[in-house]
Parts: C-alpha cells; sequence; structure tokens
C-alpha cells in the first residue's frame, strides 16, 4: 500500500478531511492534497509531520511492498548511516542536495 493510502485510511478511521489534517499537521490544505493525489513528491519532514498528526510512525507510512521514491527514502538515509564515514564532506553534501531536490 501506498504512503498516500495509509494517510487516507487513518483520515478515515479518525474520521479527519484535509482541512483538519492540515491544521494537526502544519501543512496548508492545499499542499495536504497534493501530496495525497500523488502531484507532488513529500520530504521526510513532511512525512514526519503527517505520521505525528496522524499517531503513527514514519517507519508504517513509508514501508511498502513496492520500490518507490518515497520508500527509497528509508533505503538511503540506511545507506548513508552504513557508509557515511566513507564519505567526504563533498559527497555527503551532493547526496543532502539529491534527497532535497536542489543544488548546492
Amino acid at each position: 500500500m501506498r504512503w498516500q493510502d495509509k494517510v487516507k485510511q487513518l483520515m478515515e478511521s479518525q474520521n479527519l478531511n484535509q482541512k483538519e489534517l492540515s491544521k494537526k499537521s502544519g501543512i496548508t490544505e492545499a499542499s495536504v492534497s497534493r501530496y495525497l493525489s500523488g502531484d507532488r513528491k513529500p520530504r521526510m519532514d513532511i512525512i514526519i509531520n503527517f505520521a505525528q498528526a496522524l499517531g503513527v510512525t514514519t517507519d508504517y507510512l513509508l514501508s511498502e511492498d513496492d520500490t518507490t521514491s518515497i520508500g527509497a527514502y528509508t533505503e538511503i538515509a540506511t545507506a548513508i548511516a552504513r557508509n557515511g564515514k566513507n564519505l567526504s564532506a563533498e559527497e555527503k553534501n551532493k547526496l543532502i542536495a539529491l534527497i532535497l531536490g536542489t543544488d548546492i
């Protein structure tokens, strides 16, 4: 199940609409809509906000049967944690920029 489907399922079980999730998560209602429809890819801080607002762990939201870009966050974090000491500062900065989708 995709993370968006889990969020929608949790919203339904907690009787929350997008506006209420927006207030609880601190994410604008328009952005909540874009993330849940798949129009926009969330950063990890957004996933954390959703998880906290819904009372679940990020692991729950991100665990998927298939490998997607969101599930890749966990894989990337694990790879960096395991190999971080072997990376130069420049390589770490490039990885961070890649993950965040920014230029350095």
